[in-house]
């Protein structure tokens, strides 16, 4: 083969292939429309629908946000608003797939496929979407509320509720994300839904001490506290013998958006009425007996 024939091929491959690019991008037939204003109509589509979901999601944050007699529980409404976003893109996805010609008649069949496999490797992510939804629909608790998950296993301020897991801020402010099935499966404290909760105080006196007189001074305090509720009445008991202590329980209901406050003030009240009233808080006492004397040595050790 001569040069010029091979320089000829070349150039006639070139030509080919040119004008079938040319064809399909420009060329349309008599039911079709040329590929490029199917491309750049998908573009504008694309960019149009992107535009559009973000618009419509924060008008709907905004009616969320403003008409409370809509849905009242914040939790809900952030569920709504993520389960709205993917449907949401993902339809559009599938609308720019048909403008640009692709093949859709298989999509069932391997959608459904797909949902075999997915569940068969992914169910533990679905039992935690659908706890989310028992979370959702039982109302254990709703964002703002301070739970407790487990008796210890997590206890702070609920922050959201997703598709797979529960965010929980702490006291110390970090953040800790539960999935939705281990709440589910626990026993649930939630000390926000109800607006009173009982205060109790725990104190270890001397059992030398006057039982009456220091439950006369806890109920006096508990009584003399306007943000101690006198409904139901303060009450003070003996609850328990220690090796070196009797214990003697105070206890009293408060609002519960103030109980830590009213909490460490009785105790400091508590402090302060005890030493006024020289009554004893004891510690650990070991007596020890001499062999070499009848006499009884007592060491206390504080």
């Amino acid at each position: 083969m001569s040069w010029n024939e091979f320089w000829t091929k070349v150039g006639e491959a070139f030509k080919s292939t040119w004008s079938e690019l040319g064809n399909f991008w420009f060329g349309g037939g008599d039911n079709t429309s040329p590929y490029i204003a199917n491309f750049v109509f998908a573009i504008l589509v694309l960019i149009f629908g992107y535009f559009l979901i973000k618009l419509f999601l924060k008008l709907l944050r905004k009616i969320f946000k403003i008409d409370k007699k809509i849905i009242k529980e914040k939790t809900i409404k952030s569920f709504i608003l993520n389960t709205l976003k993917v449907v949401l893109y993902f339809g559009l996805c599938l609308i720019v797939l048909a403008i640009l010609r692709v093949n859709l008649s298989g999509f069932a069949e391997i959608f459904s496929s797909a949902i075999l496999a997915i569940g068969l490797s992914l169910q533990d992510v679905i039992s935690n979407f659908a706890s989310g939804i028992i979370i959702l629909s039982s109302k254990p608790f709703v964002i703002g509320d301070y739970v407790n998950i487990g008796n210890g296993i997590c206890e702070g301020t609920v922050v959201s509720v997703k598709f797979l897991v529960t965010c929980i801020e702490t006291v110390d402010k970090q953040n800790i994300t539960l999935p939705n099935k281990t709440i589910t499966s626990s026993v649930v404290m939630n000390y926000t839904q109800n607006p009173l909760r009982r205060l109790r105080i725990d104190i270890g006196v001397d059992y030398d001490t006057d039982v009456s007189k220091v439950k006369e001074i806890l109920i006096d305090l508990a009584n003399n506290d306007n943000r101690i509720l006198l409904e139901p009445t303060p009450v003070a008991y003996l609850t328990a013998f220690q090796a070196s202590s009797i214990n003697i329980s105070l206890r009293c209901f408060v609002p519960n958006e103030i109980y830590w406050t009213v909490y460490f003030d009785m105790n400091e009240k508590i402090f302060s009425a005890f030493k006024k009233n020289n009554i004893q808080i004891p510690f650990n006492r070991i007596v020890v007996s001499s062999k070499n004397s009848n006499d009884l040595l007592i060491r206390e050790d504080k």
